[in-house]
């Protein structure tokens, strides 16, 4: 965890200086039982208008652009949310080709848990017309396969459950477990 202060952000990576980056890609989960969502978002540290000096972001208090996932902080309550860094940027092509890269690579527009709800609450992925200077490193790669594996691990658990509840018994696996 950085000693930086992060607002109510968690990263896992080393210490950092937001004045050295130009933004972060993020993933924001709820965990409320009855509303398992994600999002993946990215937000800058400084705000830009031409001709003025550039000033600090709301970063640190900053939930989502996303009404979506407002609305389900107002109606859940915010103990429900966690606020995730995936990666940093330090420049705005990065970002913006970042944020796209982890949006498909989790597919998040059409990743699905078994009763047909979405597992992500994105609703579009920008369209990237440049060549970014900056990808998405292997730490972050590393990050976003466990990611993904965490949520087929959640998919297949709730299609198990879903099944034991029509069955009455649950099935065995090769493995000796319950489904």
């Amino acid at each position: 965890m950085s000693d930086t202060y992060l607002g109510h952000w968690s990263y896992d990576g080393p210490d950092f200086d937001p004045d050295d980056y130009f933004g972060f890609i993020y993933l924001i989960t709820c965990n409320h039982p009855e509303e398992p969502k994600r999002y993946i978002g990215r937000k800058q540290f400084h705000m830009y208008r031409k001709g003025k000096e550039r000033a600090v972001s709301n970063w640190k208090t900053y939930t989502s652009s996303s009404s979506h996932i407002n609305k389900l902080i107002s109606d859940l309550g915010s103990e429900y949310f966690t606020y995730d860094i995936l990666q940093l940027f330090k420049t705005k092509g990065g970002l913006s080709a970042g944020e796209v890269k982890v949006q498909w690579s989790l597919d998040v527009l059409t990743e699905k848990y078994p009763d047909g709800n979405p597992v992500f609450l994105n609703r579009q992925i920008g369209a990237i017309k440049f060549i970014p200077k900056e990808t998405i490193n292997d730490e972050t790669k590393h990050r976003l396969d466990g990611i993904a594996a965490s949520i087929r691990e959640e998919l297949e658990e709730q299609e198990g459950s879903s099944d034991e509840e029509g069955q009455g018994e649950p099935e065995e696996k090769k493995d000796g477990k319950e489904a």
